[in-house]
Formats: structure tokens, C-alpha cells, sequence
């Protein structure tokens, strides 16, 4: 029996979807009941999807949208971020370090840290222009903006 095409979007940007969830949330339950809520809002536009657009920009775009307005209806709470769920291995950073940057990103505003967050998956500052809906250019001149910001953060704590 054939998948239906849907489906297979799905499936094949499973890895970007699981991304913005990350960004999003730090936990298990945050995270599945946002990929949910992403994966449901895909569904919706579906039918309204044009084969123009590259897929990976569409899914993402959709997903980033549904990670923004989730954060805005949830109740503002503090939360912590487990270190054991993070792929960085021991010899690149500690876990102090890791967990000052965490906090430093935590700071910037929601589009900056998904920019950067783009950028540090290995994305193209073109691609990543594309998925934001934003030119080449400012994706560069957000990045040299956004490594400012964090430079002036760490020097204030």
C-alpha cells in the first residue's frame, strides 16, 4: 500500500520538526505535545500547500509558527533544561559551559534564537533566509548582531 503523501513530508523532516520542538521546549512532554500541536497545524495547511516552495521551508515555517504561538498561550513558569538530553560530546565543552550557553540563548529573543539555532545546526545563511522568509543579508547581519548580543551578556555576568 502506497503512504500517503503527507506522511511522507512528515517522516522526512521528522529531524527539523524534533529541532524547533528542542528550541522551543525542554522537556519530553513539552516537546511531544508541541511536535503534536506542529504536526496538526502541517495537516491543517495541507491542502493549501503549493510544490513551489521547497518542503524542508514550508515545514519549518509552519513549525516555527506553531512554536511562537504555543509559547505565547503557555503560562509563563520557570523551567530548567536537562543536560543529559544534549548531543555535545564531553571533550568539546563542560557541562557549566554548555549550560552558561543555554543560558545566554535563552535571553535573546525568540527569532534570534531561532536563527542562530539554524546556523548551529549547519544550515546556509541562504537556506536559512529562505525558511525565515528573510534575505541572505539579513540573515548576516542578524548573526553579527546576535553574536554581539551574546558577547555583551557574557560580559555583564
Amino acid at each position: 500500500m502506497k503512504q500517503h503523501p503527507f506522511l511522507a513530508l512528515v517522516e522526512e523532516h521528522a529531524g527539523a520538526i524534533n529541532r524547533v520542538c528542542r528550541s522551543f521546549c525542554h522537556t519530553a512532554e513539552d516537546r511531544e505535545d508541541l511536535r503534536q500541536d506542529i504536526v496538526m497545524n502541517l495537516w491543517i495547511g495541507w491542502s493549501r500547500y503549493r510544490p513551489a516552495a521547497k518542503p524542508v521551508t514550508w515545514v519549518w515555517r509552519v513549525a516555527v509558527n506553531t512554536g511562537i504561538s504555543w509559547l505565547r498561550h503557555r503560562k509563563r513558569q520557570v523551567e530548567t533544561m536537562p543536560i543529559e538530553g544534549l548531543e555535545v560530546p564531553d571533550d568539546v565543552v563542560s557541562h557549566e559551559e554548555l549550560t552558561y550557553l543555554h543560558e545566554l540563548i535563552r535571553q535573546l529573543p525568540v527569532k534570534d534564537q531561532q536563527l542562530l539555532r539554524l546556523y548551529l545546526d549547519g544550515w546556509k545563511q541562504a537556506e536559512i533566509g529562505e525558511m525565515l522568509g528573510i534575505s541572505e543579508t539579513l540573515v548576516q547581519t542578524r548573526m553579527s548582531r546576535i553574536k554581539k548580543k551574546l558577547k555583551d551578556l557574557s560580559l555583564k555576568a
